[in-house]
């Protein structure tokens, strides 16, 4: 095999976030892996946990697909070989260093089988400061490296590095939850001991178009319900029975953190009513209401991607083409709201993959097309001030894009997706 050196920074910085958007803020390498299961490169998931007043918790999570099993001189059994590095530092610029280390994971397993692998290690931060934690995964099978930099942020605010949702063992790696009872776990430094929990069903609107005005800000609304709850031994059992959650001190309703939970089918989504509301995407204002109309919304539903692909054959491919984006927008994508109903996901719906990704941890450059062909078109995402929610990204709307939405919708409509 070809020995080849892939160096891939993934900047991570959570710096101060603003909607005032600067190209010259992201990154220059390509990110465009990022959103594509097909590609097996190495794609670490993380959670930082401040357990104690001199040290932190970095959960890390692999995806054992990504991974280039091979097979060990004299054993029969293939193995995969992972150095892991860890450089953490006192400002943004990696200069000033504060602890380091390392560590390897000899894994045994098969290629092709996806596994969730998870570990973790302890570096030393003092409660009040901020760190900036440089982590390297080198696969030596594959001569392959990702470096990731992550912000540490121990300054007391209670924000989602003080506390850790646990499904049994399995630590969960962002605000939604895999299943309906979790754990929720404190810190040691949290010293609030009663929360409120605040709970509601509503379902969020879908995103306009790029050329459209946004959506006023979703998250100011009324709640169904609340209750109180208490930490007992830093542990509360919860039960997600509601879409969106979100808890804070009985006395500090600032200090804002949340759950999201959108059934255990999910990203998938299997009945068809469910398949009937991402059409609206492509279809026309009477077309969508009659199918949400329906006496039987199977056959309306196969009725309208049999208008748009013209043949069964084509239709299928279609539908199945529309329906493997949807559950790609819900696995990357999710935050408050399903992935699909997001500004990065109307994107990778109509649009698929980019072409080329840019981006840092609060920014995101999408190209589709050339570098610096006037016929490209590139969209702009950015994570707003203030909002605790991992992975909510919101889109710089521009009516310049509306020429070219159209266009693009309408080849769905006339069925010439590839």
């Amino acid at each position: 095999m070809k020995t080849r050196l892939v160096y891939i920074l993934v900047l991570l910085l959570v710096l101060l976030q603003s909607a005032c958007y600067t190209t010259n803020e992201v990154v220059r390498y390509d990110y465009s892996y990022l959103y594509d299961d097909n590609q097996a490169i190495i794609n670490p998931k993380y959670k930082i946990f401040h357990h104690s007043e001199d040290s932190s918790i970095l959960y890390y999570q692999l995806n054992s697909g990504d991974i280039l099993y091979e097979r060990i001189a004299g054993d029969s059994a293939k193995a995969a070989s992972i150095k892991m590095k860890y450089s953490l530092y006192a400002d943004r610029d990696l200069t000033i260093l504060i602890d380091s280390g390392s560590q390897r994971l000899a894994n045994y397993g098969e290629n092709g089988r996806k596994k969730l692998l998870q570990n973790s290690f302890t570096f030393k931060l003092q409660e009040g400061k901020l760190g900036w934690l440089s982590v390297r995964f080198r696969d030596d099978n594959k001569d392959f490296n990702v470096i990731n930099i992550l912000k540490i942020d121990k300054t007391g605010n209670l924000n989602e590095q003080y506390f850790i949702y646990l499904k049994g063992e399995q630590v969960l790696f962002d605000q939604r939850s895999i299943s309906d009872t979790l754990t929720i776990r404190k810190s040691n430094l949290v010293n609030d001991k009663q929360f409120v929990m605040e709970v509601s069903d509503k379902e969020f609107n879908m995103t306009p178009p790029p050329f459209a005005q946004a959506l006023s800000y979703e998250l100011k609304f009324r709640r169904d319900n609340q209750y109180p709850f208490f930490f007992k031994d830093n542990n509360y059992l919860f039960t997600a029975n509601h879409r969106f959650n979100r808890f804070y001190p009985v006395n500090d309703s600032n200090k804002t953190n949340y759950i999201f939970y959108f059934g255990e089918q999910f990203p998938k989504l299997n009945q068809v009513t469910e398949l009937i509301n991402p059409t609206r995407y492509i279809s026309t204002s009477t077309e969508y209401k009659n199918l949400k109309a329906a006496v039987n919304p199977k056959k309306g539903l196969d009725s309208f991607w049999l208008k748009l692909g013209k043949n069964e054959n084509n239709s299928k491919e279609l539908l199945k083409e529309y329906y493997e984006r949807i559950e790609v927008a819900n696995q990357f994508f999710t935050s408050y709201k399903e992935g699909w109903k997001t500004d990065r996901g109307i994107i990778y719906v109509i649009y698929g993959a980019p072409s080329t990704i840019r981006k840092n941890a609060d920014k995101e450059v999408w190209l589709y097309g050339e570098e610096n062909n006037v016929l490209s078109v590139q969209f702009r995402f950015y994570q707003p001030e203030s909002v605790n929610i991992s992975n909510h990204f919101e889109m710089v709307r521009n009516s310049d894009y509306k020429n070219n939405w159209y266009r693009q919708v309408d080849l769905w409509r006339q069925g010439k997706i590839d």
